[in-house]
């Protein structure tokens, strides 16, 4: 698909061009990414696309599946044909029990997930919606049983909360995950290699959930923004649902790491992440 099909079609008001830097406004959108990227930027908010954009015969060229899987349901949630109400959301804290994730000077990440998640169920709750848990002490819930349990719940989101980690411990930031749709790679190519997954009828949720939310925690935390990402972690994979999983910052990082360790700043994350589901629920009507 051409950048001007997209500015067409999307109706922007102007395709500005320059040097292969792409800039397409209207409005209160803008978006734009330079030629030979994956990087997209729509107000300002980071996403990976599946495919680079590419140049050719002085036009240049959108992938049909970045288009239909996330620059169409980003733009327009509301035309979203699969997308149904909720009134519950499953909040997944990663690891726990013998499994304790990363592990810094102030603590295992399955802490850290799990002091985190039940700040963010008092936050929901608050603002009305049911909460589950896959876990809510220091237990571990196998991947799979973790999906059973939530496909057996009506009405609901899943969200997987995570912290980062990596061997420099220079990398920060905050990144968000949504399942990786049919026919696309993978930015990280964990979990499952399978093409189609159950968890694919869900793609265009899936990426408008993550836009909200990552948005919302973006605002929130003012931390470094690491992108909306697709991967086939298994988690995601076999879920019913709309689902995303969420890096929210570097253990590895000693910076992040002290931020993290405080109860404030998992408060701030938390209400981000809170904002962030309520800005998807109301995108749906």
């Amino acid at each position: 698909m051409t950048a001007e099909n997209i500015k067409n079609f999307y109706r922007f008001d102007s395709l500005k061009i320059t040097n292969g830097n792409l800039k397409f406004q209207s409005g209160k959108i803008t978006m734009s990414i330079k030629n030979g990227s994956d990087n997209l930027y729509i107000n300002s908010v980071l996403f990976r696309l599946s495919y680079k954009v590419i140049s050719k015969n002085s036009d240049y060229l959108f992938s049909r599946i970045d288009l239909a899987k996330l620059i169409d349901p980003v733009l327009r949630p509301s035309y979203i044909k699969t997308a149904k109400r909720f009134d519950t959301v499953i909040i997944d804290p990663g690891h726990g029990g013998s499994d304790s994730g990363s592990v810094n000077n102030y603590g295992k990440e399955k802490d850290f997930n799990l002091r985190l998640s039940k700040i963010l169920m008092k936050d929901l709750e608050r603002k009305g919606f049911r909460v589950r848990m896959t876990r809510s002490s220091d237990l571990y819930p196998t991947l799979g049983k973790r999906v059973q349990f939530a496909n057996r719940i009506p009405n609901a989101i899943f969200v997987s909360i995570h912290f980062n980690s990596f061997v420099n411990n220079t990398a920060k930031g905050i990144e968000t995950y949504a399942l990786s749709p049919q026919g696309s790679g993978t930015h990280n190519d964990r979990g499952v290699r399978n093409n189609f997954l159950k968890g694919n009828v869900r793609d265009s949720e899936n990426i408008a959930l993550a836009t909200a939310v990552h948005a919302s925690i973006m605002k929130k935390t003012q931390a470094d923004d690491r992108g909306i990402k697709r991967d086939r972690f298994t988690v995601l994979a076999g879920l019913s649902m709309p689902a995303v999983l969420i890096e929210g910052g570097f253990l590895s990082n000693p910076v992040e790491a002290k931020k993290i360790a405080s109860s404030s700043y998992l408060s701030i994350l938390s209400s981000g992440i809170a904002s962030g589901i309520v800005t998807y629920r109301n995108a749906l009507r």
